[in-house]
């Protein structure tokens, strides 16, 4: 008698439940005070960030400051403080732990629902703050880089492939569709309650910078999506310049020095939200 189908099964079932204890260790191991503790600093370490691009960006629509407004910049900001190499390792090991602790929050409500959407949103925040520690790493061993051109070289890099052009137009589309959820969740006030959030009894301004914060970002991104699908329409790899780029577009439309300064102040609200987080934040 031919028992393979029954090993077979045997084996997947095996595997599910590996599968299945891991993610509950993984669940635990979010849970302990100690990753919740690096993972609250963490919050403070992107709220800082935030903070210093809306600043950079509002000496822009006050001063016509020349120069960026992005994470990159914003991390030089960091390096030329006094104690800044302390401060750059110091916010490697926050923001990877608040990664971390966001990949571990997306296996656990993987585990407890069954659903892999359920996952989505801490598993791309993850992905976010995984890319603003290794910005803090570059800049920690000296290697630092420009974000706009960064972006642009990644952008030729895409349009080089065959169909770079599609594959860049549906990244943009991707992007847009970022930039529409955080408003959303702004104006709806979405975001409370969910992924490490403040619930709904948290003080009414940390409601409000929330909200604020998380239109501001919205529009950030949505006009980053924007000159992506321009990149892609024209082919052209120096119309994607990523969130420098994108607060530039917006300075230079009519009344764009207002334009800029209102984004410039939201984004400082969500920088004093994420930092607010490390206090009210709620973990599951």
């Amino acid at each position: 008698m031919d028992h393979r189908p029954h090993r077979s099964s045997g084996a997947a079932n095996s595997a599910k439940g590996a599968a299945k204890d891991a993610a509950h260790h993984a669940e635990r191991a979010a849970g302990s005070p100690a990753a919740q503790g690096v993972a609250r600093a963490g919050f403070v370490f992107v709220g800082l960030v935030h903070v210093l691009i809306a600043w950079l960006a509002l000496q822009a629509a006050v001063g016509g400051r020349s120069g960026t407004a992005d994470q990159s910049s914003a991390v030089q900001q960091i390096a030329s403080a006094p104690g800044g190499p302390i401060l750059l390792w110091a916010g490697v090991l926050c923001c990877a732990a608040l990664a971390i602790w966001m990949l571990l929050n997306a296996v656990g409500r993987w585990r407890r629902y069954s659903k892999a959407t359920k996952a989505l949103g801490p598993a791309g925040t993850s992905l976010a703050y995984f890319g603003l520690t290794w910005l803090f790493i570059s800049f920690a061993i000296g290697n630092q880089r420009n974000s706009s051109q960064q972006s642009q070289q990644t952008t030729a890099s895409v349009l080089s492939i065959p169909f770079g052009g599609v594959v860049l137009f549906l990244i943009g589309l991707v992007v847009l569709g970022i930039g529409v959820y955080f408003g959303f969740r702004g104006v709806t006030r979405g975001f409370l309650g969910k992924d490490a959030q403040p619930t709904k009894g948290a003080p009414d301004w940390v409601k409000v910078v929330g909200s604020v914060g998380y239109v501001a970002k919205g529009i950030a991104v949505l006009v980053v999506g924007v000159l992506v699908l321009v990149a892609a329409v024209n082919h052209d790899p120096k119309q994607q310049s990523g969130l420098d780029g994108a607060l530039k577009s917006l300075a230079s439309e009519p009344f764009g020095g207002w334009i800029l300064g209102a984004v410039a102040l939201g984004l400082a609200c969500y920088g004093v939200y994420s930092a607010a987080r490390a206090k009210y934040a709620h973990f599951e």
